[in-house]
């Protein structure tokens, strides 16, 4: 099951996704309904701006790869194509619509998540989001991963993993685990002994005398 995708295959499987399950109307799409739908500026990061050759090289090899099929309607003169998301993936619309955030929009929290995918499926909670999330990447070949909270960031977030290796850093090499709510339970070792009050009293009085010094130095060289 080929999962490596480039960033344009990515934008059309998780444009087709999103219009699957928001215009069912239009869906399957044609190749301009398509391009359109990668290019648009709403619910996209980063917004690309791809010409139509590109969104049809990419679809031509999304074909080979079985991610898309080409469709013709019935008394419909204009080919028109559909994911294969759910053959490839064997996962239920409410995952799928997660995966599509994640592919459209990039790496986000559950909170985000829950938000947004909920305009194509429903999901209840945060926290419903992030045991959807947790089993996508205890697959035997995982959709997604934890990435933790990085510096700058307020929340921890998810990526997907449907991406070509080497085009996103490793997650920190001590990411922050999901919530404890969630997350299987851990135990300190049990020689692990608690660390006193005195202990802690005194390292940092300790620090609070280092900041003295360095204060002081610097006020020396700055010939205060």
């Amino acid at each position: 099951m080929p999962l490596q995708l480039d960033r344009t295959e990515r934008r059309i499987v998780g444009s087709l996704l999103e219009k699957e399950m928001t215009v069912p109307d239009a869906y399957p799409l044609t190749l301009n309904s398509l391009l359109l739908a990668c290019n648009q500026s709403s619910n996209r990061d980063p917004e690309m701006h791809l010409q139509e050759f590109e969104v049809a090289g990419a679809v031509r090899a999304l074909m080979q790869k079985g991610w898309v099929a080409e469709m013709e309607l019935s008394g419909a003169r204009t080919r028109r194509y559909a994911h294969l998301a759910r053959e490839q993936l064997g996962v239920d619309d409410v995952d799928l619509a997660i995966l599509a955030e994640l592919l459209l929009r990039g790496p986000q929290s559950p909170q985000e998540l829950k938000t947004r995918a909920s305009r194509m499926k429903p999901v209840a909670t945060p926290e419903d989001a992030e045991r959807r999330l947790q089993a996508l990447a205890a697959r035997p070949v995982p959709y997604v991963r934890f990435l933790g909270r990085r510096a700058g960031e307020r929340v921890p977030r998810w990526e997907h993993l449907l991406g070509k290796p080497g085009e996103t850093p490793p997650p920190p090499a001590e990411p922050e685990v999901a919530p404890a709510s969630h997350a299987p339970a851990s135990h300190a070792p049990a020689h692990a002994a608690p660390t006193s009050g005195a202990d802690t009293l005194a390292a940092l009085v300790a620090r609070v005398e280092a900041l003295e010094r360095t204060v002081a130095e610097l006020k020396r060289s700055l010939g205060a």
